[in-house]
């Protein structure tokens, strides 16, 4: 629940001071009532996303057992209380025990911080709703001489845990982390709570929204600096080609956005709503890129669970970079049928040796992307039942080298095959090629559990220089 204006209690109408009253403590606590809720009202004005964690470390050793031991947790609530654990809190602990829970029922389980709502007798230890505890405090001198120190007692907040998708209305509560189990016991799941900074996603480790973030920068400056490499030939002169222009282009647009994202992205205070606006910004920028695809209609800020849309956009830009590759033209088969795959190759290109990758689903490997490629025909469409008809395989193939794989930017073990042409006799008794420029390149196999999910042509682009 983000905390709107709207969805606040009233904001109750202050203490009316006069001349000569006779002053109670009912007086002094009304008084800080309407003051702590006007400001919180004030705050929710300008930011609606004011509440959530700030900071919590977990100890791994108990988690792993099915222990939830918080070390530290910094948040506010929902409804402006601070909470600082341990600080005042300790030697208490805050924890809740998931040992018993039965991980074969329950796929994962939500923790939340609840503290119970601000009612009457908040501090009353009658009935079951008491917001704080009474604590017994130091002795505190007048700040005006420095003496007459008299016992100031506190109010603690009851902090407790709860599991469960949701918390009774009676309480104020943030959820804080999703757990699920297995035989190796009991670990994070990737969800984040709400956020007052990106700072405080660091519990996940690697799995971390910042650190998410980080490796997208990085991927980013990284694609700008190899797509700025094709300005120059092998004497360092500039190339005016139309391809290396293209390219240029394509390293400004995405270099305009990426100044103000890391400015915030170095920032562990920067709040998550600025940065998915500058993420988002991101987006646009990289849509404007030769070739690529309309960018995904990213949602509002969702401040309870902010991960899907970061997630959406993430992908995007990933999905992008993947597709601007400096040496190479990267272009995509189009699904045809059950198992088949066709492409409009472009005029001008040398049909003579192809390089295509294959892009697994679940469970697939080496052995059954080779294996259904190995099985499959491939030639022109207009070829392709004269094939089946003969029974002749069409253009072969083999796996393409580790040399070949890294010069199109692929990860070693990437499922990358060369495809060699070759010709077949036509009906008129011509020889005719099986794969020729300007001609739909069709791929096509056995509608077996062996299909890959997508197939892609890297096409040299004209005065490239291959890598070693």
């Amino acid at each position: 629940m983000n905390a709107t204006v709207d969805t606040l209690d009233s904001l109750p109408e202050p203490v009316s001071w006069s001349e000569g009253m006779l002053l109670s403590p009912h007086h002094f606590q009304q008084n800080d009532i309407y003051w702590n809720n006007l400001l919180h009202r004030r705050l929710v004005m300008l930011q609606p996303h004011a509440w959530g964690v700030l900071d919590m470390a977990l100890d791994p050793t108990e988690l792993s057992k099915g222990r939830v031991v918080f070390q530290r947790l910094r948040c506010v609530m929902t409804d402006g209380l601070v909470i600082d654990y341990p600080g005042h809190f300790a030697p208490a602990g805050l924890s809740l025990d998931l040992s018993g829970t039965d991980w074969n029922q329950q796929k994962q389980v939500r923790v939340h911080l609840r503290v119970p709502v601000r009612g009457k007798g908040a501090a009353s230890d009658i009935g079951d709703m008491q917001r704080y505890t009474i604590e017994r405090g130091n002795l505190e001198a007048d700040e005006n001489t420095g003496k007459d120190e008299i016992v100031v007692d506190r109010m603690r907040p009851k902090l407790s845990l709860a599991a469960g998708d949701n918390v009774a209305k009676s309480y104020c509560s943030v959820p804080l982390l999703e757990l699920y189990g297995d035989s190796r016991g009991v670990h994070l799941a990737p969800f984040h709570p709400p956020m007052l900074n990106i700072g405080a996603s660091a519990f996940q480790g690697d799995g971390s929204l910042q650190r998410s973030l980080a490796s997208l920068s990085e991927l980013l400056w990284k694609k700008y600096r190899e797509l700025l490499g094709v300005r120059l030939d092998d004497r360092g002169q500039p190339r005016l080609d139309s391809e290396s222009s293209a390219q240029v282009q394509a390293a400004r647009h995405l270099v305009m956005a990426m100044p103000t994202f890391d400015v915030m992205l170095q920032s562990p205070h920067t709040h998550p709503a600025d940065l998915y606006l500058g993420l988002s910004q991101l987006v646009g920028f990289v849509a404007a890129t030769p070739g690529a695809p309309p960018p995904p209609v990213l949602g509002a800020y969702e401040h309870e669970d902010c991960v899907p849309g970061f997630t959406r956009a993430i992908a995007y830009v990933r999905d992008q970079l993947n597709r601007l590759n400096a040496n190479f033209r990267v272009l995509e088969f189009q699904r045809v049928g059950n198992s088949g795959f066709r492409l409009q190759l472009p005029r001008g290109i040398d049909t003579g040796k192809l390089l295509i990758e294959l892009a697994p689903r679940a469970g697939q490997n080496a052995a059954t992307m080779s294996q259904w490629l190995g099985s499959a025909r491939m030639a022109n469409e207009e070829l392709i039942y004269l094939l089946v008809r003969r029974r002749y395989p069409g253009a072969t193939v083999k796996e393409a080298t580790p040399q070949q794989v890294a010069a199109i930017n692929l990860r070693p073990g990437a499922f990358v095959y060369e495809v060699n042409n070759a010709t077949i006799e036509g009906e008129d008794g011509a020889a005719r090629p099986l794969i020729s420029e300007g001609h739909t390149f069709v791929i096509l196999g056995e509608p077996d559990e062996h299909v890959p999910a997508a197939i892609t042509l890297y096409l040299p682009r004209e005065g490239a220089t291959a890598r070693p």
